[in-house]
């Protein structure tokens, strides 16, 4: 696997803050890194505006985990690439994979479950078609995970 298969990609400049008293990258680090693009997909998608409850959707995080592979420290470049893995028919599963260029390796690996909501009712809604249509406009064939019918 490499950056070069994604279709949404997300760069981060690792900052001198961001290190802990062990000199890697704290742990928080990856699950902000991690919300942008989270944020970078749904902007790709439509998902993101200025008024979501206009739109009558609005994502929000049910669960996340990282996988830590490689400790990371400035200075360094991340890339991120992130891909849906599965549609629910309530949520939608993120894979986020963080590539240090410094190392030339995969660093770590995150998984983001997104509940798609009602923001005027604040409940939860089913996924709506056009949003499963645009991840598989934008994801095409190459995902090996969306090759099956939704």
């Amino acid at each position: 696997m490499k950056i070069a298969d994604f279709k949404v990609v997300t760069t981060i400049n690792v900052q001198w803050g961001e290190m802990d008293a062990y000199r890697h990258v704290n742990n928080v680090s990856y699950v902000r890194w991690g919300e942008t693009a989270r944020i970078d997909y749904f902007i790709k998608i439509g998902l993101i505006n200025s008024n979501p409850e206009k739109s009558g959707y609005a994502p929000i995080l049910g669960f996340q985990s990282v996988k830590y592979i490689a400790p990371l420290e400035y200075p360094d470049t991340i890339q991120i690439g992130t891909r849906i893995e599965e549609i629910r028919e309530d949520r939608i599963i993120f894979r986020s994979y963080h590539f240090s260029e410094k190392q030339d390796r995969l660093a770590a690996i995150m998984v983001h479950e997104v509940i798609i909501i009602d923001p005027v009712k604040g409940s939860k809604v089913l996924m709506p078609n056009y949003l499963t249509e645009k991840i598989k406009a934008l994801e095409g064939p190459s995902n090996p995970f969306l090759n099956k019918d939704l």
